[in-house]
């Protein structure tokens, strides 16, 4: 939608814009943590939602706790049916680059997502590590930090799953994401762009592989999402139309149905 005129809309024609825009999108791309769920607990929209246009959804998001087979089983159980393999997930697929690196790694991650790295073959070290993937760390620690600013200062590569310094959480509440510890990181040890790689939204990788699990260009799907920066502004890049949801508009995704 264009984002100068939309803005002065009324609240109702904004809303038929963006039906129109949803029910002609050849594939539409969706945002997962605060858009569709809260604590990965899908709510009543968002499962509206799914359920109206599972068949040309593909699930991206900066989420980087969860195994795509997770947010799967989530709405499996709520009579959703999403094939993993269009559930992009900004997590798996840092640890799954690293995986392809085949170096020896340190995840600064949960236990989950340490699974996860064996799960793909990943060749996990305590110290020393050639290559450092930064999660959204729930339990990242002094020690951890010291960890990590010392392997990059060493020449370790640094893999980011997404920017993001924070989303929505129950209540109102902030919940901090990865990119706060990427800043605690680069606080010590400050790094070129060309030194990390940044995984998820608004860099166009994971644009690109949740398109083409739709069989499409990124260019044309659409994009949903809560979030200006990373979803709407990681869209149009693309040269992909976006809508913007709740809480970063007034519109909800009970509108677009």
């Amino acid at each position: 939608m264009n984002p100068l005129r939309s803005a002065h809309l009324p609240a109702a024609e904004l809303a038929r814009e963006a039906r129109a825009l949803v029910a002609s999108a050849a594939g539409i791309l969706l945002d997962w943590d605060g858009c569709v769920a809260l604590r990965d607990v899908p709510h009543t929209a968002g499962l509206a939602f799914l359920r109206r246009y599972a068949d040309k959804i593909a699930i991206v998001s900066n989420n980087s706790t969860l195994w795509p087979s997770d947010i799967q089983r989530i709405l499996t159980l709520r009579g959703i049916q999403m094939p993993v393999g269009r559930i992009v997930l900004a997590g798996h697929q840092a640890v799954l680059k690293a995986a392809q690196l085949g170096l020896a790694t340190t995840v600064l991650g949960d236990l989950h997502m340490r699974a996860l790295a064996r799960e793909l073959g990943v060749q996990q070290v305590a110290r020393n590590p050639q290559v450092l993937v930064l999660l959204r760390d729930t339990r990242f620690s002094y020690a951890r930090l010291m960890l990590g600013v010392n392997a990059l200062a060493s020449g370790a590569r640094l893999i980011v799953a997404n920017p993001d310094l924070s989303h929505p959480g129950p209540q109102g509440r902030i919940v901090p994401e990865t990119g706060a510890l990427l800043a605690a990181l680069v606080a010590c040890v400050p790094l070129s762009g060309d030194a990390m790689d940044v995984i998820g939204k608004p860099y166009p990788e994971m644009f690109h592989i949740a398109s083409a699990s739709l069989g499409l260009e990124a260019a044309e799907a659409l994009m949903i999402g809560d979030n200006p920066t990373t979803d709407i502004d990681g869209g149009r890049r693309l040269s992909m139309k976006t809508v913007l949801v709740s809480p970063g508009s007034t519109l909800s995704l009970v509108d677009l149905c």
